[in-house]
């Protein structure tokens, strides 16, 4: 077994963050260029066994040095607390952080800046295949009481493009920690699979100010202005659980044909016939005005457990859902959206989707995946 092979050995058994495989990778080249080194200046009369104890001894040395530093950075991984939107909007329990730092998923980036007496923190980020959560910790800043506090602009682009369907706030539910910290999310989704896989973010966050909660009013006075700017690679994972089917979304004239279902989003596509439908609309100048769009396909809305749990409204967050194809005659349908909670696709036994006819849902049963 060569060296290369234990330390991927080593990485298959332990969830091992990034900076510290760099160093282990460190650590192995210069075993390597040192056996190199040693190979060019032992002395003649030295016998092949001796330059197997020599080699063997740096071997000792330098996994004493990978060990102590797989151990700090584990240690480090294990502190890191996670930032509190992300836990608390997406309902993360500590066995699913767990899972989901094992996976892979999470990326701890720990960036922070500091202008005008705010410090802003870009805590650490959750990608999968069609969803990236991102969530940023704020210090500094005193929203005072009946105010909202907001950024007067926000920039988000992944590989150098923008306009990616995001949508971001503040925690509202816990607003404010203990410690006077302020917790702020941002969330994304797109229908590509793995689109943000591996890819630079870069987000700029400018102006922090504050808003009338029931007016709506920015208030000039509350302003501290700055431009935060971030930017890391999205560390993620590709794991998905994959539904092949051909089923009826009860009577709704829908057939389920795919789904795919990650640990924070959901695709689906299914055949639903075009039909158009009338509605009203307010128009430019605040007039009722009639539209003609498509009707839309039932919308896929939640899941059931295997232990019988049931998040019915689980797919809420971003993403879109429409026609596959501009084609007349196609009836290929779509929808991928972002969750509002955090999930094993493992335990996922049913598809939920709204019946807009009597308010309740059908269920279509999962049953040809793997």
């Amino acid at each position: 077994m060569n060296d290369r092979t234990k330390i991927e050995i080593l990485r298959d058994e332990i969830t091992i963050p990034r900076i510290v495989q760099q160093k282990a990778d460190a650590a192995y080249a210069m075993l390597r260029e040192d056996n190199v080194a040693r190979d060019t200046v032992l002395p003649e009369n030295e016998t092949g066994k001796g330059l197997h104890n020599i080699i063997q001894k740096k071997k000792v040395l330098i996994w004493v040095a990978v060990a102590v530093m797989l151990t700090a950075g584990l240690s480090v991984a294990a502190g890191v607390r996670w930032n509190q939107a992300l836990s608390g909007k997406w309902q993360v329990e500590e066995s699913e952080r767990e899972s989901l730092q094992k996976e892979g998923a999470v990326s701890f980036v720990m960036q922070s800046q500091t202008q005008n007496g705010v410090t802003i923190t870009a805590q650490q980020s959750v990608t999968d295949n069609y969803s990236v959560y991102v969530g940023f910790q704020i210090d500094g800043y005193v929203s005072e009481e009946n105010l909202s506090p907001e950024f007067e602009e926000i920039v988000v682009t992944v590989d150098g493009m923008d306009g990616a369907n995001y949508s971001a706030g503040f925690y509202e539910e816990e607003e404010t920690e203990e410690n006077g910290s302020l917790s702020y999310w941002i969330s994304m989704t797109e229908m590509q699979r793995g689109w943000a896989l591996g890819r630079d973010i870069h987000v700029e966050l400018k102006n922090l100010c504050s808003y009338e909660d029931e007016t709506g009013e920015f208030v000039p006075q509350s302003m501290t202005q700055g431009n935060w700017s971030f930017c890391w690679n999205l560390q993620g994972t590709g794991e998905i659980r994959e539904w092949t089917l051909d089923v009826p979304v009860g009577d709704s004239g829908a057939v389920l044909h795919r789904v795919e279902l990650s640990s924070a989003s959901g695709y689906m596509e299914c055949d639903w016939p075009r039909q158009r439908e009338v509605r009203q609309a307010v128009g430019a100048d605040g007039e009722l005005t009639e539209i003609s769009r498509w009707v839309r396909a039932p919308r896929m809305c939640g899941v059931k457990l295997e232990d019988g749990t049931v998040y019915q409204d689980l797919f809420q967050g971003d993403g879109s859902e429409g026609y596959l194809s501009s084609e007349q005659e196609s009836t290929g349908y779509y929808a991928c959206r972002g969750n509002n909670r955090m999930i094993d696709p493992g335990k996922v036994v049913s598809l939920l989707f709204e019946n807009t006819t009597d308010g309740g849902v059908y269920e279509v049963p999962l049953t040809d995946g793997p």
